[in-house]
């Protein structure tokens, strides 16, 4: 197996398209032509990827939700509860129906952010971007979220953290 990095490579989240670049690692079988692609830290990359989009100014879709959701390992029902919405609004929030004002969707990136930022090492993360955000309506097609690794200090040691590419 010959391994190289690839500059770039795209992937949909369930939810969020990211552009990886120079992370992402193939794995082509010299014999076969077989090849494999491998992310590395695939929960550490969600985990990014969901605080980062929290951070810009445009409106989250159902999908995008979904996926926020589901980066923080709950249920709608469990969302939902931490979110302090009934169960039906999130259901309906993720299926894109209309209803979600922008306080309210503030107030819910808000708490996105909280319970993501301490897992989250190199994405900067300042609670009054959001308090500040004026959310622009949802423009099609939605470029792809560029992403990186790159090298941070965490407890004494440098560690691998996925960081946004260009903001």
């Amino acid at each position: 197996m010959q391994k190289t990095i690839k500059p770039q490579h795209e992937e949909d989240l369930g939810g969020i398209v990211v552009r990886l670049l120079n992370s992402v690692q193939l794995y082509k079988c010299t014999k076969c032509d077989c090849e494999e692609v491998v992310i590395p830290d695939l929960e550490g990359l969600a985990k990014a990827v969901a605080l980062v989009r929290a951070l810009m100014p445009m409106r989250l879709s159902g999908g995008e939700l979904k996926f926020i959701r589901k980066t923080l390992d709950m249920t709608q029902k469990e969302f939902a509860e931490k979110m302090d919405l009934a169960p039906e609004t999130l259901s309906r929030w993720e299926n894109n129906h209309p209803g979600t004002g922008e306080y309210s969707e503030k107030l819910l990136r808000h708490n996105v952010c909280a319970f993501l930022y301490k897992d989250v090492l190199a994405v900067d993360y300042d609670p009054a971007i959001i308090a500040n955000l004026r959310l622009a309506p949802r423009k099609e097609p939605f470029s792809p979220i560029e992403m990186r690794l790159v090298k941070v200090k965490d407890r004494m040691e440098r560690v691998d953290a996925w960081d946004q590419a260009a903001a």
